[in-house]
């Protein structure tokens, strides 16, 4: 198992940021990695609820909530892709920090493949899944703090 652990200070409250993330059909709006995003449950916040999101360039993902603490902490668990992933969760925890918010980013996952998915992770995954991880939190910051989302000019 592969673990990355990412962290942003927002200058935004709490319960912004929170809003933000929480708006699960959002993140296309943020995530220069995200082409498109839909809740595809009955359910649109709350644990058990999915959502999918059509990948840039290529492929998509759907995600299951399985924990919603709101103004806390955030967790999804990956349920079917296009990725050569066998298991995929992370978790969100915001935390209040001098007028701003700490989000915190813990994400595990696992690919496929065995053997040669442990060297597709050593030799190009896990940094590519870091960029973007990191990416993701410049647009979110950018979002939560100014409300332009990446295809606003200026």
């Amino acid at each position: 198992m592969t673990v990355l652990e990412n962290s942003i200070r927002i200058n935004a409250p709490l319960e912004k940021v929170w809003s933000v993330l929480a708006s699960l059909d959002a993140q296309d709006q943020y995530d220069p990695g995200t082409k498109k995003s839909e809740v595809v449950s009955s359910s649109k916040e709350g644990s058990g609820s999915v959502r999918k999101c059509d990948l840039t360039p290529g492929g998509w993902f759907k995600e299951k909530v399985v924990e919603w603490r709101p103004n806390e902490s955030l967790s999804f668990e990956l349920s079917e892709c296009t990725l050569p992933v066998r298991s995929l969760k992370y978790r969100y925890t915001l935390t209040p920090q001098d007028g701003g918010t700490l989000i915190e980013q813990r994400m595990e996952y696992v690919l496929k493949f065995g053997p040669i998915g442990k060297l597709m992770d050593a030799v190009m995954v896990r940094k590519k899944w870091d960029a973007g991880i990191k990416c993701f939190f410049d647009g979110l910051k950018v979002y939560a703090e100014t409300g332009r989302g990446k295809s606003d000019k200026g």
